[in-house]
């Protein structure tokens, strides 16, 4: 069964029991400026956090390849003890289905 993602495209929310996904592309903008390149980055994300029987800082990793983000999050919940792996996109459209599902409404 495909992994099912809480979203948003507000970057101003933040799930403090997440590691984040952050999913983003110049796509929009270059296409709007009549040029048909550009590619979808992902950078990680996650708060202080105490579990797993220790706590760990606020970091950051990337940008990377998507499919390596959405992997590399799923470890560091894992190895950390997150409750979960959330998705922050620029915008929807930007989600590929072949990595999972998103959650029918947008919210964290």
């Amino acid at each position: 069964m495909a992994q099912v993602y809480s979203w948003t495209e507000d970057e101003d929310e933040i799930a403090s029991d997440a590691v984040a996904v952050g999913i983003r592309s110049d796509t929009r903008m270059l296409t709007t400026a009549g040029l048909q390149f550009g590619q979808r980055e992902a950078i990680l994300y996650w708060p202080d956090w105490t579990g797993a029987g220790k706590s760990i800082i606020t970091g950051l990793e990337g940008p990377m390849p998507v499919e390596g983000a959405l992997r590399r999050a799923e470890q560091l919940r894992v190895q950390h003890g997150f409750k979960r792996v959330v998705l922050w996109l620029q915008h929807q459209e930007m989600w590929d289905d072949r990595w999972g599902k998103l959650a029918l409404s947008p919210g964290l």
